[in-house]
């Protein structure tokens, strides 16, 4: 349990680390999640490290702010 708890953290910190770097993700020295545009300044970003952990992202055009508006655990 112990174990899994860290690997959760581990992929909630990359998620987050993406999500923080959106508009600049040519700056990050090693991207640890897959990023999926769907549309109208909304991305999906969702991390590489099991457990999968997924977000929802949107994009303020004018402010370039990055708001989350949606959480998710991914099975397999």
């Amino acid at each position: 349990m112990e174990a899994s708890q860290k690997h959760f953290i581990a992929a909630e910190k990359s998620v987050l680390d993406c999500e923080k770097n959106l508009t600049a993700l040519a700056n990050l020295e090693e991207n640890t999640c897959f990023i999926q545009s769907v549309g109208k300044n909304r991305w999906l970003i969702s991390s590489k490290e099991k457990p999968a952990i997924q977000i929802g992202v949107v994009i303020d055009e004018t402010t370039g702010t990055v708001t989350r508006i949606n959480w998710r655990q991914i099975f397999e």
